[in-house]
């Protein structure tokens, strides 16, 4: 694939990350048209750090913190055709990571997203962060189509993602990629998952899951059903979606937080209806094909929030 790429990398107080990011995006073997570094009105220096240690890389810095829509903020900026998007503790763990992912995009010219293989600190497949309809125990080393975005650890196609809008901003963080995805299925896109990307998550000691997660999680999960589904679809959605993490929130003793999200997501309710898109039954069907793939439903679901909230 001979498209131009950019590499944008989010970071929000974690200059030490950030570094670590910037070097890996600078190891890349492609002939790369620039690495910007998107920093979300941090006061840790961060800003600094890259002006001095990295004159080559375009700082896009935000005068406020606006969450995941920072992404937004990169990929207008961009340059590439294809933009690859990474969190400031996602690395790439080859040379050839860029190439590779080009690669993807070559064997599905309708994909609008690739996601990569994210593994832990210890090399092996991060099931945390897997997202992706099929079990990853037997599905992790195969490429095949997906219903989600991996926000920092993905490339895009720059005209198809500002072409939806890109992350919608009310989310602040949870659920955007999951927005996103249905945005782009609606819009006739493909989502690709490979292996032949792997990216290392390094996951920090303090981002352990807190009470702003059960909030995000719920408050969210009612407005993506909102936006992208029509009315019995989306009741469908937000049952299941509150049960589920009703439980894993009563579990973790997290239920205010719970009871906050689902307050303010009924406060919203109304800005998410005004935005609706629901799928076309052409992308409900190929959501639904997707959604077939899941290795029994409830199991899945409850595993995917055990690891991801407790």
């Amino acid at each position: 694939m001979s498209a131009t790429v950019s590499i944008a990398v989010l970071n929000y107080q974690r200059r030490d990350a950030l570094r670590r990011a910037l070097e890996a995006a600078r190891r890349q073997r492609f002939p790369i048209l620039e690495i910007l570094a998107v920093d979300n009105a941090s006061t840790d220096g961060s800003a600094e750090m890259v002006r001095s240690e990295f004159p080559d890389v375009r700082l896009v810095r935000l005068t406020e913190n606006v969450g995941a829509a920072a992404r937004n903020a990169g990929v207008a900026a961009a340059k590439g055709e294809i933009v690859f998007t990474l969190d400031n503790d996602v690395l790439f763990t080859t040379p050839d990571g860029v190439e590779r992912g080009l690669g993807a995009f070559d064997r599905h010219p309708r994909a609008a997203v690739v996601n990569f293989m994210i593994v832990g600190p210890d090399g092996a497949l991060s099931r945390r962060d897997w997202c992706h309809p099929r079990d990853p125990g037997r599905w992790a080393e195969t490429e095949f189509p997906t219903y989600y975005v991996l926000e920092g650890a993905s490339a895009c196609r720059r005209e198809a993602f500002l072409a939806v809008g890109g992350y919608w901003p009310p989310f602040f963080i949870g659920h955007e990629g999951w927005d996103l995805a249905l945005r782009l299925l609606n819009a006739g896109h493909e989502l690709i998952y490979t292996p032949t990307v792997r990216v290392q998550h390094l996951v920090a000691p303090s981002a352990r899951p807190s009470s702003r997660i059960y909030y995000s999680f719920v408050r969210n999960a009612v407005w993506v059903a909102l936006r992208n589904h029509r009315p019995a679809a989306a009741a469908a959605s937000i049952a299941q979606d509150l049960a589920l993490v009703g439980f894993c929130a009563a579990r973790a003793g997290e239920l205010r937080a719970y009871a906050r999200g689902l307050v303010d997501a009924l406060r919203g309710a109304r800005q998410a209806l005004a935005t609706r898109e629901a799928l076309s039954r052409e992308a409900g069907a190929r959501l639904q094909a997707l959604q077939a793939q899941r290795p029994g439903l409830a199991a899945r679901a409850l595993r995917h929030f055990r690891e991801r909230l407790i």
